[in-house]
């Protein structure tokens, strides 16, 4: 009866032991961020280097827990810009999305790179200037631009333990 009790005890501390820490939680590589922008952006007004700031569209869920709160800050950078010109020339704009501020303001790495080319309107200024007016060389190409709350994913650069 000692033998069997003995083992018994060695038999649960092992299981003990060997269990799981839950409250180590982890943002696994990968993990999709879907994240909106938070005020609308264009190429015209945007310069490289400014900061972009974006919220958490959706919770983060990590096997049956929410890692991330929906409305968490994210923050993103202008990688290039440019305004629409004349003789049509398209506008550009393109940024990374870099950043999740966890709750405890803990950045976590995001990888994401966002393009937008607008079609340029060469062809129609040149018809237009040679049928019409020359004035048509002064007809603008369209702006690359984002309007407040489109939505983006990123995803995260590396395993991150959040707590």
């Amino acid at each position: 009866m000692k033998k069997f009790l003995l083992a018994l005890v060695v038999l649960s501390t092992i299981t003990a032991n060997c269990q799981t820490d839950t409250s180590k939680q982890i943002l696994y590589e990968g993990t999709e961020v879907h994240c909106k922008i938070s005020k609308d952006i264009s190429g015209k007004n945007a310069k490289v280097g400014d900061q972009i700031e974006f919220t958490v569209a959706k919770n983060v869920v990590v096997g049956d827990k929410i890692l991330v709160n929906e409305g968490t800050r994210v923050v993103g950078t202008v990688t290039e810009a440019s305004g629409s010109k004349a003789l049509g020339k398209k506008g550009k704009l393109e940024f990374s999305i870099d950043y999740l501020y966890l709750s405890n303001g803990r950045p976590v790495k995001l990888r994401s790179s966002v393009e937008k080319q607008t079609n340029g309107r060469g062809a129609l200024v040149a018809t237009t200037a040679v049928l019409l007016s020359p004035l048509a060389l002064f007809i603008k190409g369209k702006q690359a631009k984002f309007e407040e709350g489109t939505e983006f994913i990123a995803y995260v650069d590396k395993d991150t333990y959040i707590q």
